[in-house]
C-alpha cells in the first residue's frame, strides 16, 4: 500500500489482485491522525474516475464524508485511472464478478465494519448488481444511489445504436469518451459490450428485476429532475426492483423544494449539491450504522 497527500487528506493505493491475475485500484481516504469510522466503498459511473468523489484539491463527497468521521474507499475499475495497466479482460463483468469482492475482502480486512457502497450511474449498476449477487451480504449495510439505473433511455447502448457504439470502442481499441466530451476516461472494448448486454437484456427481458430482488439492505436513491443520461423514472424504478423494506427514494428538483433540477453529474459534484445533497446523504448514513 502507497501513501500519498491529496489536498488535507491522506490516500492509501491498493491494487486488489483477481483470480485471473487482473485488478482495480482501491484508495482509501481518510485525514492525519483520523482511525477507522464506518467504511463506505465509492464507485464512479463508466467515463470516470477516483476524482469524481474527490478533486486533487481535497473537494468531494468522499471529504465531505471523511471529515465527518466516515472512512471512504474509491474504486477505478480495469482499464481506468490508476488500474489502466491491468492485464486480463477488462470488462464490467470481471468487475462485478471478481474485482468488486476482493474489493469486499481488502476493506474488511482495514477495517471490519460493514461498509456502505456508493455508486453513480453505471458504478451504481454495478454496486448494486454486485450486492445482489457477489458479495457478502451481511457486510453491506446499505446502497447509497445516485443517478443509477439502466433501463430507460441509454439508447447508445442497445440495438441499433449499439452496433456502432461497439464497433467504434473495437476499431479504437477504446471507446473516445474524452474526445467526446463525455468524461475524463476512454472505456475499454470488453467494458463497452458488456454495458451494451446489461442494458438491452434489462430492456428487452425484465431481467433487471429478478436480478435485484434478493436485496434487503438499506437503499438511499437520488435521482436529478434535469437529468437526461439516466431520467429519474428509471432511477426509482431501479431501486424499486429491490426487496428491501427501507428504500428512500430523492427526487432531486425544483418541484420537490429542491434549488434547481439536477443533472447526470450536478447531482453528487456540483455547488448546490454540497449545500443540498451532501448533508442528506450524512443524516441518513447517520440513521442507519450498525
Amino acid at each position: 500500500m502507497s501513501t500519498a497527500p491529496w489536498g488535507d487528506f491522506h490516500v492509501q493505493a491498493l491494487l486488489p489482485l483477481a483470480a485471473d491475475g487482473g485488478h482495480c485500484s482501491l484508495l482509501r481516504v481518510s485525514l492525519p491522525g483520523q482511525d477507522g469510522g464506518v467504511p463506505l466503498v465509492m464507485l464512479p459511473g463508466m467515463f470516470s474516475n477516483r476524482h469524481f468523489w474527490l478533486s486533487p484539491k481535497g473537494v468531494g463527497l468522499a471529504g465531505f464524508l471523511c471529515r465527518a468521521g466516515y472512512e471512504p474507499w474509491l474504486v477505478e475499475r480495469r482499464g481506468i485511472g490508476l488500474a489502466a495497466g491491468s492485464p486480463g479482460r477488462r470488462g464490467l463483468q470481471e468487475h462485478i464478478g471478481q474485482d468488486l469482492p476482493q474489493v469486499q475482502a481488502a476493506v474488511h480486512h482495514h477495517n471490519p465494519r460493514p461498509a456502505f457502497w456508493f455508486g453513480h450511474s453505471f458504478g451504481g449498476v454495478m454496486a448494486t448488481l454486485a450486492a445482489a449477487q457477489t458479495l457478502d451480504t451481511g457486510m453491506v449495510a446499505g446502497l447509497v444511489l445516485f443517478a443509477a439505473q439502466c433501463e430507460v433511455g441509454k439508447n447508445g447502448l442497445t440495438p441499433p445504436y449499439s452496433l456502432f457504439t461497439r464497433g467504434l470502442s473495437r476499431l479504437l481499441g477504446r471507446f473516445p469518451a474524452r474526445s467526446l466530451g463525455m468524461g475524463p476516461e476512454d472505456e475499454p472494448p470488453a467494458a463497452i459490450d458488456d454495458a451494451c448486454r446489461i442494458v438491452t437484456a434489462a430492456q428487452r427481458d425484465g431481467s433487471m428485476a429478478p436480478r435485484l430482488q434478493p436485496l434487503r439492505c438499506p437503499v438511499l436513491g437520488f435521482g436529478g429532475g434535469a437529468d437526461r443520461v439516466d431520467p429519474p423514472e428509471g432511477c426509482e424504478r431501479f431501486i424499486g426492483h429491490m426487496s428491501s423494506g427501507d428504500k428512500t427514494w430523492v427526487l432531486l428538483s425544483r418541484a420537490q423544494g429542491y434549488s434547481q433540477d439536477y443533472d447526470h453529474p450536478g447531482i453528487v459534484v456540483s455547488r448546490a449539491a454540497q449545500d443540498e445533497v451532501w448533508p442528506q446523504v450524512q443524516r441518513w448514513l447517520q440513521s442507519r450504522h450498525r
